[in-house]
């Protein structure tokens, strides 16, 4: 009940992430999909008989139009969907000025425009755990999934996933959560979600530090000198994540929220191009 109150609360904000996604697709070049002839269910085109085909594949229905026999092609079915999953800590939405996207706002703003491009390409996207589609209405239902993130749930084999987090948990939980997609043939992407705030450390004197929905407040007498440890402790975490994520098919790119999302969102597009190539 919880969680569906929360959705519900949170579905306020569907249609400003729609637009904003859509703003953003508008401005990133576009992905090919794998639209071509095999086997599948979806009608793709007609085109003419050719004498290896034989009279089983002829179209009656349509060669009666005309004095050409015609056959008529499926798509082949997708082997891949591109899976969306997005930190469901507390701490993930947040920002540090009320002027600017929370790092969930950005977060469902790239994906739902990654979803955008890629179905235009014929793709089918979900959120992990739920059912993925394809189509004119693909993005909308993926929006509503993402209104109510999973903690951890089993990749399909060979697909696509793309993580959008901060990536502050431990190495060790990334490492455990990407084995089981590797294991299960699964690749995808990795993208790095920063606030400015968490960049830059601009903090100074007294200085209290909460952790939204945990708990464990932390005071610090003079915050300028925490600075050097917190860099460092930060570019650490963050090459255990790049090098885990290269190790196992799943490459990193950061994104701050002050900045424009839309080169962000090339790189990924080139990420996940590479993958469907």
């Amino acid at each position: 009940m919880t969680a569906r109150l929360d959705a519900l609360n949170l579905a306020g904000d569907l249609p400003g992430v729609l637009l904003d996604a859509k703003r953003l697709a508008a401005s990133a070049p576009g992905v090919h999909g794998r639209r071509r002839a095999g086997q599948g269910e979806d009608f793709w085109q007609y085109r003419d008989h050719r004498a290896e085909d034989g009279a089983r594949l002829v179209d009656w229905r349509r060669s009666a139009r005309g004095d050409r026999f015609f056959v008529r092609e499926r798509e082949r079915e997708a082997a891949q969907t591109a899976w969306f999953w997005i930190d469901p800590e507390p701490g993930f939405d947040w920002s540090s000025d009320p002027a600017r996207p929370t790092k969930l706002h950005r977060a469902r703003t790239m994906a739902l425009a990654l979803a955008i491009l890629l179905s235009r390409g014929g793709e089918r996207v979900g959120a992990l755990g739920r059912q993925p589609r394809r189509g004119a209405r693909a993005v909308d239902r993926l929006a509503v999934d993402l209104l109510q993130p999973v903690q951890d749930v089993e990749a399909p084999s060979n697909s696509c996933v793309i993580f959008l987090s901060d990536f502050y948990a431990p190495a060790a939980i990334w490492r455990e959560r990407l084995l089981a997609c590797a294991r299960a043939g699964a690749t995808g992407a990795l993208t790095m979600i920063a606030d400015p705030a968490e960049e830059d450390f601009p903090f100074q004197g007294r200085t209290l530090f909460e952790a939204p929905g945990r708990g464990g407040d932390v005071l610090i007498g003079r915050a300028e000198a925490a600075r050097t440890a917190y860099a460092e402790r930060l570019a650490q975490q963050r090459r255990e994540i790049r090098t885990l994520g290269a190790e196992l098919g799943f490459p990193a790119l950061l994104h701050r929220t002050d900045h424009n999302a839309a080169p962000a969102l090339s790189m990924l597009i080139a990420f996940i191009s590479e993958r469907y190539g």
